[in-house]
């Protein structure tokens, strides 16, 4: 499987439009060695081992340690959220989320406080993923 990951020049593009607050801005504010480690721990691994071999793994991952290194003064868990719906659309993938379901969305943000408080796991919000992260049919 060929990944496309999140970039340092994309998280800020992606914190921009989440947070309203510039990227130049951001970039002086955010602690970009926390971003940018918790953007590379997706594509860990050694040799020809991927240690996160789906995307449903590399994504909770992503946000996990996007919400857990608080790279930012403010905002963390919305952007990691953002990059979470951004970044298995760039490899042919959905955050299958119901828009009218106010429900379900709300299910994402208390699963969103709840990782970043360590009530849930990296491992229990990937299964919560592998449910909801559907490859879609064009890609």
């Amino acid at each position: 499987m060929r990944v496309q990951y999140l970039e340092l020049g994309d998280y800020l593009v992606i914190a921009e439009a989440t947070l309203g607050i510039p990227a130049e801005e951001l970039a002086r504010y955010a602690n970009l060695g926390l971003v940018d480690s918790a953007l590379h721990a997706p594509a860990a691994g050694t040799g020809d081992i991927d240690f996160y071999p789906n995307i449903e793994t590399k994504a909770a991952v992503l946000c996990s340690r996007l919400v857990r290194n608080h790279p930012l003064p403010d905002g963390n868990k919305r952007v990691a959220y953002a990059c979470l719906r951004t970044f298995p659309d760039e490899d042919g993938h959905d955050l299958d989320r119901d828009p009218s379901d106010e429900a379900d969305e709300d299910s994402i943000v208390h699963l969103i406080f709840d990782l970043a408080a360590n009530l849930v796991s990296e491992q229990q919000f990937e299964e919560w993923l592998r449910r909801r992260i559907v490859r879609r049919p064009d890609a």
